[in-house]
């Protein structure tokens, strides 16, 4: 998977975006079928509290899929978004709604 991560105005080190590339190998392994899958990470601090805003965009086959997390840190953040294109692939994957949106 290829994992692109930018963050205007922010300092990300090279351990932070591994930490990032790690928190999303759990997507890697569940589209393990498919050759090509990207991933576009953007991170931005929040407005008026700390905190950062995180919008994860995935490619893959015919897909695309966007999940958006806000949390104190961001590798907190990039795993709510991961966690959302889970679910959102998740859905896919059954051609329908997950369970838990079925009882809403």
């Amino acid at each position: 998977m290829e994992v692109r991560v930018s963050a205007p105005g922010n300092e990300m080190g090279r351990q932070d975006v591994e930490g990032i590339e790690q928190d999303l190998a759990k997507i890697d392994r569940r589209l393990n079928k498919h050759k090509v899958v990207t991933a576009d990470v953007r991170i931005t601090r929040t407005q008026g509290v700390p905190g950062f805003h995180v919008v994860l965009e995935l490619a893959y086959g015919r897909n695309h899929l966007q999940a958006k997390a806000e949390a104190p840190d961001v590798r907190r953040a990039v795993r709510e978004a991961r966690e959302d294109v889970l679910r959102q692939i998740n859905d896919r994957s059954r051609r329908g709604h997950s369970s838990f949106v079925k009882h809403l």
